[in-house]
């Protein structure tokens, strides 16, 4: 094994793994500092370690920071709080109401006593899609904030809401192994370490200013770093350089508050300039008349509320069809984004490889591959730290199909800031119901992202409602509908046979057959010019604390045989119980001329002025009702 070889494999572990094809140059036989990786040539990737004696606690943000944290402790206190200068007057009471709550802070000692690390994360108005159905009761006559707390040791998270007026705790709940958006603080540390970390100024060859930075507060993982311990807090602030169509990633830990690895990655071709004005938003109007209330919609025999929530989106809750339960809540709470890498074949692991005194330790992922990327939530524009953010009000447009108007649709935009920028995304929520009766739920990606090669998934959670509560779910195999007993998952093959040559998936009452529906799964033939869902499945009986208010990240982005819903798989019976159906399909962007999808990027028109070209990537299930697909003739 060369030592050129082991130094690319070496880099190639540690951080990101590689976006793209691995070429090893085994003729030549440079040292370390000797050997150059083209910045140009897509096949190259390089990875960056911070070398033992980058003394990050030295950058004054982090200084600051680890000494408002020892003056608490000295306090006897557990928690640090947000500065005032983040809160308004009832944020700052709801903050000491929650501090001086014994069940708020009873996970912020260990069983010895000894204070674990708690930074309160958000404190902000309370946000209808974040309510239970009694804390809405109460919240609903009274001035109510939530306060979000995140435990660094146990990697979990409290949220108290608050009644700011009667200045009680209305309710508290834990989300173990789940983490909340990041504070303001938190987010200029993770910025500081990127933009002074020794390693980061040497790869860009200067020291960057702050409008060079973007993504500080996106949550991630990564393979075969500090971050792939799903118990550390990390966050992807990146730089991109148009010029040389290259982004280098800095893979901040904010649970050690160090550079764990960096990364760069190709862009792919772009004529993005390299500045965008910020875009402009009514984000008041939008917090107070979608994100504070409710909205009730009545249209072509439909009736529903709807909402914008602090991280899942766009919400359809109540709805019913003439008169009719049809579901309780409609929403797609997270985006999953994974970055693939290929090439682990042509490594050589025979004998250790050293980089800067680390022995790197080569571990193969399925099919050949190396993953990395992060979770994107959408969510309110005031806040959340969420870069995915509300733009501009829900859009209620008609569906016309040869010149007559057929149903209705509901479409939320949400976009980084610097969309359509590299290393940005645009997502939408989309609600199409028709008159007949039967509806879609649709998410769209508009692109960019950091790569050429991501794999998205939206996680869609559909709570779907039948007269009576005693629900039932079916899969179509083998020429007949097999019923589910018990909670559980499934693949689809997106090759099966379908019921009429359409349908996969039957939800219905266990009492009335009729009352359900019928779902199509997306295989390319609703003329959106979509690949396909490529979907996963889950049915749970529903719970609550399940997804019913704003849910924090799921599971991981880059564990692709995993969605996060498996955690509430737990084989309980469900036939006949109040159900939820979980649909997260699976798709993949392509950025190949005259084959884009789940793309985006900037031109010059005819004109010379700047366009946005739009590749999107479309999927979803339609739901139509049982009893209107029995009136049709086979």
């Amino acid at each position: 094994m060369t030592k050129e070889i082991k130094i690319s494999v070496a880099l190639l572990v540690i951080g990101l793994g590689v976006i793209g094809g691995l070429y090893l140059n085994k003729k030549s036989n440079k040292s370390v500092k000797e050997s150059k990786i083209s910045m140009q040539d897509s096949s190259d990737k390089k990875i960056i370690l911070p070398d033992f004696d980058d003394n990050i606690t030295e950058i004054s943000e982090v200084k600051e920071y680890i000494k408002d944290l020892k003056n608490i402790y000295k306090q006897g206190k557990s928690t640090l709080p947000l500065d005032s200068s983040e809160l308004d007057s009832k944020g700052e009471i709801a903050q000491d109401i929650a501090l001086n709550s014994k069940e708020f802070l009873n996970d912020t000692k260990d069983n010895r006593g000894r204070i674990l690390h708690n930074d309160i994360m958000r404190v902000m108005p309370a946000i209808s899609s974040m309510l239970g159905d009694k804390d809405k009761k109460i919240c609903n006559n009274s001035n109510c904030y939530i306060v979000e707390k995140y435990n660094f040791v146990t990697n979990s998270t409290k949220r108290a809401i608050i009644d700011v007026n009667s200045k009680k705790v209305v309710s508290i709940k834990k989300y173990p192994n789940m983490q909340p958006d990041i504070s303001n603080r938190l987010t200029k540390i993770a910025k500081a370490i990127a933009l002074k970390s020794p390693k980061i100024i040497k790869e860009l060859g200067h020291t960057p200013t702050p409008n060079e930075l973007s993504m500080a507060n996106v949550r991630t993982s990564l393979k075969e770093s500090p971050c792939e311990d799903k118990n550390h807090l990390c966050v992807a602030p990146t730089f991109a350089d148009h010029k040389k169509e290259m982004a280098l990633w800095a893979i901040i830990d904010l649970t050690s508050l160090k550079l764990a690895a960096a990364k760069w990655a190709g862009l792919g071709k772009t004529y993005t300039p390299a500045c965008i004005d910020e875009r402009s938003l009514q984000n008041r109007y939008i917090m107070e008349n979608f994100c504070q209330k409710d909205n009730t919609l009545k249209r072509d025999g439909w009736n529903f509320i709807y909402h914008l929530t602090g991280s899942d989106g766009l919400e359809i809750r109540d709805i019913k069809y003439k008169g009719k339960k049809v579901a309780r809540s409609l929403k797609i709470v997270d985006w999953h984004v994974a970055y693939k890498g290929y090439g682990a074949d042509k490594l050589d692991t025979s004998t250790p490889s050293i980089v800067e005194g680390r022995q790197i330790e080569f571990v193969k992922g399925e099919n050949n591959e190396y993953t990395f990327g992060y979770n994107d939530a959408m969510g309110c524009p005031m806040f959340s730290t969420s870069v995915v953010l509300a733009f501009n009000a829900p859009q209620i447009k008609p569906i016309k199909k040869d010149g007559k108007e057929i149903g209705f649709y509901i479409l939320q935009d949400f976009r980084n800031p610097k969309w359509p920028m590299a290393c940005n995304y645009r997502y939408q929520n989309k609600f199409e119901f028709y008159k007949d009766g039967s509806f879609r739920v649709v998410g769209i990606n508009l692109g960019r992202g950091c790569s050429n090669k991501a794999i998205y998934r939206p996680v869609m959670r559909l709570d779907m409602d039948t007269q009576d509560n005693k629900e039932q779910f079916s899969t179509y195999q083998n020429g007949n509908w097999n019923l589910w007993q018990q909670e559980k998952e499934y693949q689809s093959t997106s090759s099966e046979e379908l019921y009429k040559n359409l349908y996969l998936y039957k939800f219905n009452s266990s009492t009335n057959l009729k009352d359900g529906y019928y779902i199509e799964p997306n295989r390319g033939q609703f003329n959106d010019k979509s690949r396909g869902d490529n979907e996963r499945v889950f049915v749970t009986k529903f719970k609550e604390n399940e997804g019913d208010e704003d849910l924090l990240t799921l599971g991981s982005c880059c564990k692709l045989q995993l969605d996060g819903v498996e955690q509430y798989l737990n084989n309980e019976p469900i036939n006949g119980k109040n159900l939820v159906i979980w649909y997260v399909p699976k798709m993949q962007n392509d950025d190949r001329a005259g084959h884009e999808y789940c793309w985006s990027d900037s031109d010059i028109d005819e004109n010379g002025n700047p366009i946005v070209k739009l590749y999107p990537c479309i999927v979803g299930p339609k739901f139509i009702p049982i009893s209107e697909v029995q009136k049709w003739k086979n």
